[in-house]
């Protein structure tokens, strides 16, 4: 498992700007040296989003001869970013559109179709969807509070430096867990795993009031 805090803890100074340049390299190291060790054949290549380049996508571009869509191929490794605000509409026909409705889908009950980056944060479409647990997609649980919470705070800070990294048990798109750290302008660290499988989340949702 890689090691966030020693990672954070050997940051080299009090520049913001240089610190986000270690980590960067740092974690764009650690973590694909993870996976390729972790997966076979794995080949972890990367590109900017291609509007605005405020982060940066690592994905797998390993060749699947299975044929199906949902399989691992060009699934995302991992997103190094920094928040930008987004002035765009949201663009609720290509949502549905990208590879179809998930309803009925029985693989993709209980999930949404989920942002990486979020698009408060000007997330874009494409490669940055993926299946997000529905109650952690549209804050219903506590950890889903707690990751909406971590977002509007990269909304409310333009600048920060911030990654998420979906993590895989298995050949498939659907990540078991999310890590979604913040490296604050103040040198903070906020550091959080969410649980991305619906038989893997032991929260209570939160009750809602339809009165």
């Amino acid at each position: 498992m890689t090691d966030y805090y020693r990672i954070f803890s050997a940051i080299p100074g009090p520049d913001y700007e240089q610190s986000v340049v270690y980590l960067r390299k740092e974690l764009a190291y650690h973590l694909t040296e993870e996976y390729e060790s972790k997966f076979e054949d794995a080949e972890v290549r990367y590109f900017n989003d291609n509007v605005n380049r405020n982060y940066t996508l690592y994905f797998d571009c390993t060749e699947d001869p299975s044929p199906d869509i949902f399989s691992r191929t060009a699934r995302v490794i991992f997103i190094l970013a920094r928040s930008a605000a987004n002035t765009s509409v949201r663009k609720n026909y290509r949502m549905k559109q990208f590879l179809g409705p998930f309803k009925d889908t029985p693989a993709f009950e209980g999930y949404d179709k989920g942002h990486f980056i979020a698009h408060c944060n000007d997330g874009q479409l494409d490669q940055n969807i993926y299946p997000q647990l529905r109650e952690l997609n549209r804050g219903l649980s506590l950890q889903g509070k707690l990751f909406r919470a971590m977002e509007r705070y990269c909304q409310n800070n333009l600048g920060v430096f911030y990654f998420v990294r979906p993590i895989y048990s298995d050949l498939t798109w659907i990540p078991e867990k999310i890590d979604f750290g913040v490296y604050t302008t103040e040198g903070g660290i906020l550091m959080n795993r969410f649980n991305n499988r619906a038989n893997n989340t032991m929260e209570t949702k939160l009750q809602t009031n339809n009165g």
